[in-house]
């Protein structure tokens, strides 16, 4: 393809450059000359001009140039370039926004999108607007610029023009895209090159820099004076750090200028003599040296050019060609002396490392200027104790003799001798204070003359010459007194013959003081006069203020020891009491736990001895029950009581006792409390003591008693931790107390919970635990034994008659006489209530078990005397045998309990065997106890009435409601059997509920048919008059029947009132306040007493059946029955006799006053509609007489008598 190029242009050729005739092969050879570029370009500039070269050299272009983005990121600038298009291409904008025209050509877009742009008709394309017009006289046809970038970004474009218009292929704008990924490369290359070489360069500076730093630091070391050091870190500056210039300007003394001192580095001439000041008024004061000495902060400026221009210091500037500088402050003491100046080139000034370096050059020479004065101050220094260390020689070796005094004798004496040795004086003396004579009498002395000085009387008085002296006013004032002259002083006149024979020319006295005591006087005696100077007498007061502290350091060190001594004491009880304390968790007995506390006590505290007595129950002697320590055998000798009476009883040990406080005595020898002891203890060379009480449960029981051969033993601390000792040990013995009271407790729970706690017999479980033993025992030796099961007989009528206490004292009796009755070996046992069970022991025959049953039936059989009543008491007795009636515990428990109901069923007071009848009857008890459960409800009770009549006149004045149960099976079965059944299981409250309702409802039955009203009287069970809700059934009753309550008499025996009074008669009270009447059924079987039945609500009594059997022929029964009938009249109660069947017991109950009968002699019980016959008002039938009667009056008397006896 040929070549066009463009009119009056002409194409500049590379030198050894081929031409290629095809512009695809140009293309190639571009790219090819461009990578030769590549290669051989030594920095991003040559690069640049290279490759613009060898693009234009090879490639069919009009011109090829690379614009580089500016700083702030916003255009691109012409950087290089090479061809015809050049001129114009140096001459465009192009920006990188997008929105403006300048940046919408192919070369911003390229920079943004990092992607090679192509215009293949660049006079029409939009994007070239902005260029359009010089495009056109250059004849550019087409255009591409290709994106440079560097680590990711772009920093500029290549672009290239070419004047065919649709030139730009597809092959060259690949090999456009090598050509850009190329010259990236290459750009990245060059940058990491160049950050290499800079941090190369850092390195350099800042080795270079160290080494300036290092060698100022030397310089420093160097320097003999402040000069010499100035002009040493010019040097290194320049030197050692590469610094162009530095130099030293210091403010000269009463000026405002600051002159050069020292300086190094190039051109040093000129910055010399230029004038520089510090006042900011004066023009030479207002550049960087002025504001760096007036502020005291240093200035680094990085253009020094600029900052010079227009200023006294721009020539200099210019002549030396400086660029930047580092000024910092030389301050001494705080104030500011002068500025050090560095100039640098401008690339070392941007450097903030080398600007730090610089500035800690200038501060190490502050430091430095500060350390010169130092150095001259150490030397005044060393001067001034060269001179003091000559003073002061007396004075150190007078503290020497105080540091090796042990004693104040022996201080005393050293002081002495070394102040005369050091001082020279003919004599140093000590004279201490003899308050009662008035008298400083000399106790220490050294000197040539110190023997004469001993003799001398000194006086505290000022009342005698001896005491108007240097050393009686010094003692008395408390400040010292001189003498320059003693010859000619009036205040020597007593001394001054010896003065002048023994040479004394001058004197001096100090007191001597310990804290705010005067304890007596110095007296210094000088060969010359003169000798005691303002200065001299500051040092012996120095002396004096030592030898006042070194006296109180031995009173602090006499106290240490007192205090080290109370110390190791106090520590040795420490271990005592926690020995102690061991002592007292190790301890298993009250004898171990003293043996050990003294011994502990007495080792701890080193006492002579340790000694434990407690108070005897019997008498006032304290018994010592433990002691420990030497003086241990002597101590258990001695007498010890708390009666203040006797002289034993008034040592420590009884008062501490009696007071309940400790008792010290601190001067055992010498205390009259104590004096009954001296004999005793004094040989065992006790010179001290302390008695601490024993107290547990807030009473005293005895006391630690504590002897020591040391005179004030018991301090404060000492005694109040022998007391923690002393409580300690109470606490142990109350532990000892709460631990017996817990074992018997445990014991009594123990036995309590195998034993009955009323009669102390085994009880159920251990009872079942005995009878397994013996079951065992049995099986393994073959042989029988018998289980015999006793249940009292009425003991539930004596309880609740006579009370709860009665029953208690009968069980015991009861439990008692068993145990009499039977042999060791046998086991006796209550279950519980009156149950008691026997083990007979390896008694297997049949004849010796009824012989031990009958002898217990004989023993219970036995009256017994209870509350003050004679009562007789049987029991039934079921007998089980081992192995025929069952082989465990269980089986032969439960036979025997059969046998025994069959006992009591068969009359009481008896024994049975179990066999198959029992057996059977048991069960057949067993089936009674079933059907009884559910004869309510299948309705098989019934209500047979029995009428009661007036003995006077003979009408039924009412009827008696009387229980009857008719079985389908069983048939008619008697109350005397099944009453008791349902007592003992319960069943008798619904049962006595249905009986009053029934009972009332059949009375209002008879009244609505036109019968007489009568009282109904119903009995009420035990367990019924207990019952909480009798009130409520009562009152329904009486509702659901509309029957009036004073029809209705409910019937209680006496043992049900006894029971429980109270209650008793708040239950009774509120049946008699709804009307209704209150009868004592069975009176005279009970135990009532006669002062409560004045206060129950009773209006009837019946006399029970067996006291009416008998009548007359009987006089015990005609005794008890005209009782309870003078009773009843006497009390205003009606009273009725049960039982009656003939007429010799009415006649006998007429006569004596009786108001009411009932009995077979008028009607059996009889059901509800025969009942009804009786009442209905009818003519009198005249039955025969029960025996032929001759006697017409007889005949009368008996008809009229059944006459009445018909309604």
């Amino acid at each position: 393809m040929p070549v066009h190029k463009a009119p009056g242009r002409n194409r500049q050729k590379c030198p050894g450059v081929k031409i290629v005739q095809t512009t695809l092969a140009r293309t190639f050879a571009a790219l090819s000359a461009i990578n030769e570029a590549i290669l051989y370009a030594k920095s991003p500039d040559e690069l640049h001009q290279k490759v613009c070269d060898a693009g234009f050299a090879s490639g069919d272009f009009m011109a090829v140039a690379v614009f580089l983005v500016e700083p702030d990121g916003q255009r691109l600038r012409f950087a290089a370039g090479c061809g015809d298009d050049v001129a114009r291409l140096r001459a465009i904008e192009i920006t990188t926004e997008a929105g403006t025209p300048e940046g919408m050509g192919v070369g911003g877009e390229a920079f943004r999108s990092q992607k090679l742009c192509i215009s293949n008709d660049y006079l029409n394309d939009p994007r070239s607007l902005a260029w359009r017009e010089g495009a056109a006289k250059a004849h550019i046809g087409a255009a591409a610029a290709l994106p440079l970038l560097c680590n990711g970004k772009s920093v500029g474009v290549l672009f290239v023009t070419r004047s065919e218009a649709g030139s730009l292929t597809e092959q060259m704008v690949s090999l456009f895209e090598r050509m850009s990924a190329n010259i990236s490369y290459a750009l990245e290359n060059f940058t990491r090159e160049t950050a290499r070489q800079t941090s190369e360069r850092a390195t350099r500076r800042l080795n270079r820099m160290f080494g300036a730093l290092s060698a100022t630091n030397e310089a420093i070391l160097r320097a003999k004076n402040e000069q010499e050091l100035y002009q040493l870190v010019c040097d290194a500056s320049v030197h050692g750090g590469k610094s162009l210039v530095t130099f030293v300007l210091l403010k000269e003394r009463g000026s405002h200028w600051l002159k050069p001192v020292a300086g190094t580095g190039e051109n040093v001439e000129i910055v010399a003599q230029t004038s520089y000041s510090v006042d900011p008024e004066n023009p030479y004061g207002r550049g960087i040296s002025g504001e760096v000495f007036r502020t005291q902060k240093p200035i680094v400026e990085r253009d020094l050019a600029r900052r010079t221009r227009g200023t006294p210091w721009e020539q200099a500037n210019v002549n030396t060609g400086v660029a930047a500088c580092v000024a910092a402050p030389l301050i001494k003491h705080g104030q500011s002396i002068g500025v050090i100046l560095a100039f640098l080139s401008q690339s070392w000034a941007k450097d903030e490392e080398i600007v730090g370096l610089m500035l800690r050059i200038a501060e190490n020479v502050c430091f430095a200027i500060d350390n010169f004065d130092r150095e001259a101050e150490k030397a005044r220094i060393a001067e001034e104790e060269e001179r003091l260390a000559r003073m002061y020689a007396a004075l150190s070796a007078t503290n020497e003799a105080i540091l090796r005094a042990h004693s104040r004798a022996e201080l005393f004496d050293l002081v002495c001798e070394a102040t005369a040795k050091g001082a020279k004086f003919t004599s140093a003396a000590i004279a201490l204070v003899d308050h009662q004579a008035e008298l400083l009498r000399v106790t220490a002395c050294y000197g040539p003359n110190a023997d004469t000085v001993r003799n001398f009387k000194f006086s505290t008085s000022d009342q005698v010459p001896e005491g108007r002296g240097l050393t009686g006013t010094a003692f008395r004032t408390r400040q010292p007194c001189i003498s320059n002259d003693v010859l000619s002083d009036d205040r020597i006149t007593p001394w001054v013959a010896n003065a002048r024979s023994n040479g004394i020319g001058s004197s001096a006295a100090l007191p001597l003081l310990n804290g705010d005591r005067v304890e007596g006087v110095f007296l210094f005696n000088s060969p010359e006069c003169g000798t005691f100077t303002p200065e001299f007498v500051e040092l012996l007061q120095r002396l004096q203020a030592n030898v006042a502290f070194a006296l109180d350091n031995f009173d602090r060190a006499e106290e240490r020891s007192r205090t080290e001594e109370q110390k190791e004491r106090l520590t040795r009880m420490f271990a005592a009491l926690s020995a102690t304390n061991e002592a007292i968790v190790r301890a298993k007995s009250r004898t171990e736990l003293f043996e050990l506390v003294c011994q502990a006590a007495s080792t701890g505290g080193k006492f002579t001895s340790t000694t434990i007595a407690l108070a005897k129950a019997d008498n006032d002697q304290l018994e010592i029950v433990a002691a420990a320590g030497p003086s241990a055998e002597t101590t258990r000798n001695v007498r010890l009581s708390i009666d203040a009476d006797r002289p034993e009883g008034r040592g420590m040990s009884g008062t501490a006792f009696r007071t309940r406080q400790p008792c010290v005595s601190n001067d055992y020898v010498n205390d009259s409390r104590v004096s009954a002891f001296h004999g005793v203890l004094q040989g065992d060379g006790a010179r001290s003591g302390a008695a601490f009480p024993l107290i547990t449960h807030d009473k005293p029981v005895g006391v630690m008693i504590y002897m020591s051969t040391e005179q004030d033993t018991f301090t404060s601390e000492f005694v109040e931790l022998l007391q923690r000792l002393a409580d300690n040990v109470s606490f142990a013995i109350e532990n000892f107390d709460r631990a017996d009271e817990k074992n018997e407790a445990d014991e009594r729970i123990e036995y309590l919970a195998s034993h009955d706690s009323l009669t102390d017999l085994p009880n159920r479980e251990t009872f079942n635990g005995l009878l397994r033993e013996a079951i065992d025992a049995a099986q393994r030796h073959d042989h029988r034994f018998a289980v015999l099961f006793i249940d009292l007989d009425r003991f539930k009528v004596i309880n609740d008659s006579l009370g709860h206490e009665a029953g208690d004292l009968l069980l015991l009796e009861v439990a008692n006489r068993l145990r009499g009755a039977l042999r060791e070996s046998d086991v006796v046992a209550r279950l519980g209530g009156d149950e008691f069970v026997v083990i007979l022991d390896q008694c297997g025959e049949i004849d010796d078990v009824q012989r031990i049953a009958t002898g217990l039936l004989t023993a219970l059989a036995e009256p017994m005397e209870l509350a003050g009543h004679e009562c007789h008491t049987t029991a039934s007795i079921g007998i089980a045998m081992y192995p025929a009636n069952g082989a465990d515990a269980q089986t032969l428990t439960k036979n025997a309990d059969m046998a025994m109901y069959l006992a009591k069923e068969d009359g009481k007071n008896g024994y049975r065997f179990f066999s198959k009848e029992v057996k059977t009857q048991s069960i057949e008890r067993l089936s009674l106890e079933s059907a009884l459960r559910r004869a309510l409800e299948r309705e098989q009770f019934s209500l047979n009435y029995q009428p009661k009549v007036d003995m006077e006149t003979g009408q039924i004045t009412g009827v008696e409601a009387l229980l009857r149960w008719s079985h389908p099976d069983l048939g008619n079965i008697s109350p005397a059997q099944f009453i008791p059944l349902a007592e003992e299981t319960g069943l008798i409250v619904p049962i006595g509920r249905w009986v009053v309702k029934e009972a009332c409802a059949q009375a209002m039955a008879w009244q609505r048919r036109g019968l007489l009203p009568v009282s109904m009287a119903v009995n009420l069970s035990p367990r019924q008059f207990v019952d909480e809700h009798l009130l409520q059934d009562v009152d329904e009753a009486l509702a659901a029947s509309g029957m009036s309550p004073v029809l209705l008499q409910l019937e209680v025996t006496e043992s049900m009132m006894m029971r429980n009074v109270g209650r008793a008669l708040k239950v009774l009270d509120a049946i008699q306040s709804r009307g209704i009447r209150l009868a004592i059924d069975d009176f005279g079987t009970g135990y009532s007493s006669m002062s409560l039945m004045k206060h129950f609500p009773i209006d009837t009594i019946k006399i029970d059946r067996s006291f009416v059997r008998d009548l007359p022929q009987d006089s015990e029964d005609q005794a008890i029955a005209q009782a309870i009938i003078s009773m009843g009249k006497a009390l205003g109660m009606t009273v009725v006799a049960e039982g009656v069947e003939n007429a010799e017991q009415e006649a006998f109950l007429r006569t004596h006053g009786c108001d009411e009968m009932q009995g077979f002699l008028i009607s059996k019980p009889v059901p509800a509609r025969q009942m009804a016959e009786l009442l209905r008002p009818m003519e009198a039938l005249v039955a025969p007489p029960l025996q032929p009667e001759a006697d017409p009056t007889a005949d009368e008397s008996a008809a009229l008598r059944l006459k009445r006896a018909v309604v």
